[in-house]
């Protein structure tokens, strides 16, 4: 068995395999962080050490057991491989430590793939982005695409927006998970039957199978219908993402979630809501933090809605 390796700008490390007695040759690439390691949110799932343990050796470890990250201490001669891909993790500087990762086709936690992330106040808007045929960032992901962009932990150095392929070729999706996330945590979920659908489809109430406010979405029969990821957008308000009481007065109108996807609103403006319940800078994701109904209104007789910092939507297959 023969292997070569070498070092690109000290980023790229690619491993040569050639298997003696073989006719094929494989190619294996990681990406090579140094002077860092794993620190937070990182699953264990093998470790070696000894003094004959090399950071290409490591590497090889890490593929025998189908994992995409690990990282390797030259000083201690120790490896370790974790469960995670490099974007669902916090890194660390450490001079003892290395970090390799292959880069991702697809951003995967646990059984769901994500198609969708969004970034609040980030000044560009959702549903253009949703809409954009032909753009992504995945497939594969790329190498200067940021990993807080990615994660629902540590992202407030986010600038973007997260958009798979995905959403160009919606076949065969069984499930849609909707999250909401606030202070590196989910604050609220909806799930859906993905099935028979498109991309924009599965956004309704029908579709909805679990969610935390799944008991007030299905006995709702005020809910505005139908329920829509294009929303309503004009000159007067721009919401989108939208499980949406009917509009009759800005003062007592509800909602499950909206994506407040421009920083105006005629109930705003009109002194109707809570002040500064549409920031300044858009999008703005805006929630029930409560299992029902909620609402920016002054007169209004549910809780106070919230915002969130990122959304993100997810799918299984078929």
């Amino acid at each position: 068995m023969v292997f070569k390796h070498w070092l690109t700008l000290g980023l790229l490390m690619t491993t040569e395999v050639t298997l003696c007695g073989a006719s094929n040759t494989q190619y294996l690439q990681f990406m090579h962080k140094q002077g860092h390691r794993v620190a937070l949110r990182g699953t264990e799932i093998g470790q070696v050490s000894g003094p004959d343990v090399t950071l290409l050796g490591c590497g090889r470890f890490c593929v025998k057991h189908d994992c995409t990250l690990f990282h390797y201490s030259s000083v201690n001669k120790i490896c370790v491989i974790f469960a995670e891909g490099y974007y669902a993790v916090r890194l660390s500087p450490d001079p003892d430590w290395d970090v390799g990762y292959t880069p991702a086709s697809m951003v995967i936690y646990q059984q769901w793939t994500l198609v969708f992330r969004v970034q609040k106040e980030i000044s560009v808007p959702v549903y253009t982005t949703w809409m954009d045929t032909g753009t992504f960032n995945d497939n594969p992901v790329q190498n200067n695409f940021p990993p807080a962009c990615l994660r629902m932990f540590d992202y407030g150095s986010c600038d973007r927006h997260f958009r798979s392929h995905i959403l160009d070729n919606w076949h065969g999706i069984d499930k849609v998970y909707l999250s909401v996330i606030k202070n590196d945590t989910e604050v609220a979920y909806m799930m859906f039957d993905g099935s028979g659908t498109d991309m924009q489809s599965w956004f309704e109430k029908a579709k909805v199978i679990d969610s935390t406010w799944f008991s007030g979405i299905k006995n709702d029969n005020s809910l505005l219908e139908p329920t829509s990821i294009k929303g309503s957008c004009d000159h007067n308000l721009c919401r989108r993402f939208l499980f949406h009481g009917p509009y009759v007065t800005c003062f007592t109108e509800w909602f499950y979630i909206m994506v407040q996807d421009d920083n105006h609103d005629i109930c705003e403006a009109y002194n109707s809501w809570e002040p500064n319940s549409v920031p300044t800078v858009e999008p703005a994701i805006a929630y029930s933090p409560t299992s029902g109904r909620a609402s920016f209104g002054k007169n209004r007789d549910v809780p106070l809605a919230d915002h969130a910092d990122a959304m993100a939507v997810y799918v299984t297959f078929v």
